[in-house]
């Protein structure tokens, strides 16, 4: 009798709160030239099996993600492979790595940042497009296979009203990026640390604005909570590039 209990607690509890699974990230170049998306896994998550791609205009490629993983998207452009050292590296969102996959390093900012914590608390997923770190591509992410959820997208190309000022330039004088007034000037008021490093005090300014309003759906500094975190529970997500 208690072993009938038991299994049935179990069939019950299975019902009511399903085991959680992969979630699938579905990666889309729709930019007109070729990018190299890249994946950091954050908090005690595993990588992910591939943590660099190569996409050409038009290509997508999809990366199963395990239940609970978090980490952040992002791209990097106008990459080249270095003929003699054989050496890998982009004039913006460069990893370090010397390679296309990025094997657990961050992007060097500017870059636009895709961040998900999968079934985090109450079991749903959080996503955010971040232009905290400043901004290199326009991207999107919708949630595909759940009803109810809302995409989130920063679709504007920001380099091309960038201010001298927060401007990020390849070799050849092209700008491949903006800076947030954090990267580029490092104090505590645009960082939102020390006597800024709260909600109360750290407020948004001038610079952080010049993100809010081109892409009012991204975080533009680091307290932007209220209009650009989003919850979803069992998705999959496109995240395309320039959408």
């Amino acid at each position: 009798m208690a072993g009938t209990w038991i299994l049935s607690a179990a069939v019950f509890s299975a019902i009511l709160f399903p085991a959680a699974s992969s979630t699938t990230f579905t990666v889309k170049n729709n930019c007109p030239f070729t990018i190299w998306p890249a994946t950091l896994t954050g908090g005690r998550s595993a990588l992910l099996p591939q943590t660099g791609l190569e996409l050409a205009y038009g290509e997508s490629q999809s990366l199963d993600a395990p239940a609970g993983w978090s980490g952040r998207l992002w791209a990097r452009t106008r990459c080249t492979t270095d003929s003699t050292s054989g050496r890998f590296s982009c004039a913006s969102g460069d990893c370090g790595s010397g390679a296309i996959d990025c094997n657990g390093l961050g992007g060097a900012p500017p870059t636009t940042l895709v961040e998900f914590t999968l079934q985090g608390d109450g079991g749903k997923d959080f996503y955010d497009v971040s232009c905290v770190d400043g901004f290199n591509l326009p991207v999107s992410v919708t949630p595909r296979s759940a009803r109810g959820c809302s995409s989130t997208s920063c679709p504007v190309d920001i380099n091309s009203g960038c201010p001298p000022e927060l401007q990020e330039r390849a070799g050849d004088g092209a700008v491949v990026g903006c800076k947030s007034a954090c990267l580029a000037f490092d104090t505590d008021w645009y960082c939102c640390r020390g006597a800024y490093g709260t909600p109360s005090a750290c407020t948004p300014t001038n610079y952080s604005m010049l993100f809010k309003n081109a892409c009012p759906q991204a975080y533009s500094y680091a307290y932007d909570d209220a209009t650009s975190t989003f919850t979803c529970v069992g998705a999959n997500y496109l995240i395309t590039f320039c959408p």
